[in-house]
């Protein structure tokens, strides 16, 4: 498949604020012309008692389970404050549940011990429970306030696992009203729309009014990451051009060729 389709296209991207570089490299360096428009808004934080009491016994946990790569940067945001080395995390091991994440967890120099084929919670933890006897183990489950208690309950339910999980970020959605990108947003439309979430989907659906087009701009073609956010956009009556079946830089790029060929047929 040759990204040649992108080029001149212009590609808005809707992940929050300083989250989508490597995706925008990569379409620009296929020749797109890239806006983002930040639906989302993430805000590292956590609850206090129970941030103490992880890290106070952070040498207990057999495994720390990060559900997502701002699970990765608020934990570790965190820690470093706590602990002024990063051996200080000892001899646990980590599970990523897909590419990001674990790209994420390599910015603190640290390697996933597991990461899925499938990017998904489900599939993190029962391959966590194929590979690896977790029985009476200590788990540390790190993610959000949107996150699914399918992965823990799993682990604890099916794995017989001692899972404690903590929240260290919040997702919520941010108004984009009086942003230049949605200005031009109105204006000119767009060839290609990325929703890489459904609180992404549902923060657009919320904020129609303010980001409705303008007579003869383009209306732009919408591409999911995954399969849980075209879900979302089916469900919205959102059509789904293409789905990225990675959440990469490369599998974004080639999600939006795929939609661009595919409107073409």
């Amino acid at each position: 498949m040759s990204p040649a389709r992108l080029k001149g296209r212009r590609v808005l991207l809707t992940r929050p604020e300083g989250s989508a570089a490597a995706w925008r490299s990569a379409l620009e360096a296929a020749g797109a012309r890239v806006d983002e428009l930040p639906l989302i808004a993430v805000r590292h934080e956590a609850d206090q008692a129970i941030l103490r009491e992880v890290l106070d016994g952070i040498g207990e946990y057999e495994w720390i389970v990060f559900t997502s790569a701002n699970g990765v940067r608020g934990f570790f945001e965190r820690f470093l404050e706590r602990y002024t080395d990063i051996r200080s995390v000892g001899g646990v091991r980590f599970a990523c549940v897909g590419p990001a994440t674990e790209a994420a967890l390599r910015a603190y120099h640290l390697d996933s011990d597991l990461t899925p084929r499938e990017a998904d919670g489900v599939s993190l933890a029962r391959t966590l429970m194929t590979e690896h006897d977790v029985e009476h183990q200590k788990v540390l489950v790190v993610s959000g306030n949107l996150a699914s208690d399918e992965l823990p309950r799993l682990l604890s339910e099916q794995g017989h696992a001692i899972v404690d999980k903590i929240l260290v970020y919040s997702t919520g959605e941010r108004d984009v009203s009086a942003l230049e990108a949605a200005a031009s947003f109105r204006r000119e439309g767009a060839d290609l729309l990325v929703f890489a979430s459904p609180s992404a989907v549902e923060s657009f659906l919320h904020q129609a009014a303010s980001l409705r087009l303008e007579p003869g701009a383009r209306q732009p073609i919408a591409v999911a990451v995954g399969s849980t956010t075209a879900e979302a956009m089916r469900r919205a009556g959102i059509p789904v051009g293409a789905i990225a079946a990675k959440p990469t830089a490369e599998g974004i790029r080639d999600a939006a060729d795929e939609a661009l060929a595919s409107a073409r047929a």
